[in-house]
């Protein structure tokens, strides 16, 4: 069986109403899916504070969705645990003009 999920999608967990099926998620990891690489790697120093993915790989990695519920706010990480507060929006696009604002105005922590 040939899985056609991501690897992002293989070691996420979903808290707070939202699950794998759910239409936000799905639109969420195609608006992922679609980033240039270093969108991407914004993307996931943004969720954990480091561009590189970790020694021992990216399975190593658990990441948290949650739901929030003002679609008005932008999302939020929580690097400490991987955690990602993602309101409900409307829209793909929507989704990504704010998941693009948040990702490109992180710092991460600037380790070497």
């Amino acid at each position: 069986v040939v899985s056609t999920q991501s690897t992002g999608e293989q070691i996420t967990e979903y808290k707070g109403g939202y699950s794998p099926d759910d239409p936000v998620i799905r639109t969420f990891w195609e608006v992922v899916q679609e980033l240039e690489l270093g969108l991407k790697k914004k993307f996931l120093c943004f969720l954990t504070g480091s561009d590189r993915i970790p020694i021992h790989g990216i399975h190593s990695i658990k990441i948290i969705i949650q739901k929030v519920k003002d679609n008005s706010r932008l999302p939020v990480a929580h690097t400490c645990f991987n955690l990602l507060d993602l309101p409900p929006y409307a829209n793909k696009e929507m989704l990504k003009e704010k998941l693009l604002l948040a990702i490109k105005n992180t710092e991460g922590f600037g380790l070497v």
